[in-house]
């Protein structure tokens, strides 16, 4: 299964919270939620990318939002000093590994890997991992991947390509997106359910780490067990192993339908 698989998942018409709306009214809890991780219009984002669009600020031109981004990650991650900026996280995981002279595996905690690696992805609510020489970081609030932060513990080498310029009105709804989320750090995460994380850790075939579930069974089951969640309401990440993400509230009703579907498929 391919990381973005467009084939079987629905034409969404609108999107709120943590739940989509397709073009027949059907609702879907989202788990996948590609840069909305704190909800669909969430964290004042939307209102922020408003009010910069009402300035005229689409173009990928320069502007005062770059610095204030770079500011604020360098603030949360004061021992990763240097920091650019990326269209995606395929442009920024190149220019992490052409800073440490070649590529490498990723350390991505989401994703069970052991870590141990000199690149690690950052993941909000998860330990950062400042082991690495170069940092990752996945911010709650992007626009079609963007943007995509490396953050350098040394001096950057001159291999490392510079940023990118990303539109104004997209820094400015992810650095809303990630001042909002910034304060919680060290806290609760809000992103859980004790009923279904309950569910989860003793569910075969997926595995948990703080609100990000992912898939430890074969991949070749993966778009059936895909399309079962699709067909109940529950869009998962459509890239196997995932990860999912948990919602950050459910109804009685969707809390009971993910515990079982997380028990039940697979092989529960």
């Amino acid at each position: 299964m391919t990381d973005r698989p467009q084939e079987g998942l629905p034409r969404i018409r609108r999107a709120r919270g943590f739940r989509l709306y397709d073009t027949r009214g059907t609702r879907y809890l989202d788990l996948f939620r590609d840069g909305a991780l704190l909800g669909h219009r969430g964290a004042g984002a939307v209102l922020a990318m408003k009010s910069a669009l009402s300035q005229g600020l689409v173009a990928a031109l320069p502007s005062i939002w770059e610095k204030r981004m770079v500011s604020a990650l360098a603030r949360t991650f004061p021992r990763y000093r240097e920091v650019r900026m990326y269209s995606s996280s395929e442009r920024a995981r190149d220019a992490a590994c052409r800073g440490i002279g070649g590529p490498v595996a990723i350390h991505d905690p989401a994703r069970g890997d052991d870590g141990g690696s000199p690149i690690a992805v950052w993941r909000p609510f998860l330990p950062t991992d400042e082991s690495a020489q170069v940092l990752l970081p996945l911010l709650p609030v992007t626009v079609g991947g963007a943007p995509a932060p490396a953050c350098f513990a040394e001096a950057v080498p001159p291999a490392v390509p510079v940023s990118d310029t990303i539109p104004a009105f997209i820094l400015a709804g992810a650095l809303r997106g990630f001042s909002a989320f910034t304060p919680s750090i060290g806290a609760a995460c809000p992103l859980s359910d004790p009923v279904v994380e309950k569910a989860l850790d003793t569910a075969p075939g997926w595995a948990r780490v703080g609100p990000y579930v992912r898939a430890v069974f074969p991949e070749s089951e993966y778009p059936r067990v895909h399309a079962e969640f699709l067909r109940a309401g529950v869009l998962l990440h459509p890239g196997y192993p995932g990860p999912s993400v948990l919602p950050g509230d459910c109804s009685p009703g969707e809390t009971r339908l993910l515990a079982d579907l997380f028990r039940r498929i697979p092989g529960g």
